[in-house]
């Protein structure tokens, strides 16, 4: 007997360990977040965006429009980071709000990441 929201719940909890591993193993900070806040914006965002996968799939998004808006949101958000940081950077830190760009652009980085992932390997677990 399937239980689907069972499945999905595994799947968001995996997800979300995954990402949290790869936080405290330093992939966003190698990746060009800051080394203060790199691991609580994997953490944070990874587990935000795995609860926003649940809540999109009990919405009835289909497969495709997933993926849709995982990837749009996803390139969105390393555009914010990566633009975000290099105006931070070149103010001599100066550009609060600049600042923000690189900071929650990594948490919403994280979150789309996790969202793209959740829906492939959920795609892939139905077969």
């Amino acid at each position: 007997m399937r239980h689907p929201i069972l499945q999905e719940s595994l799947v968001a909890v995996a997800v979300t360990a995954s990402l949290v591993a790869a936080s405290l193993a330093g992939l966003p900070e190698a990746l060009g977040a800051h080394p203060w806040w790199a691991q609580q914006s994997g953490i944070i965002g990874g587990a935000g965006g795995a609860v926003l996968w649940l809540v999109l799939r009990r919405a009835g998004l289909s497969f495709a429009a997933l993926v849709v808006v995982a990837v749009a949101a996803l390139l969105a958000s390393v555009a914010a980071a990566y633009f975000g940081k290099q105006v931070f950077a070149a103010s001599f830190a100066e550009n609060a709000l600049a600042g923000r760009f690189w900071y929650f652009g990594w948490f919403a980085i994280s979150g789309f990441v996790a969202l793209l992932i959740a829906t492939v390997v959920a795609r892939v677990l139905r077969r």
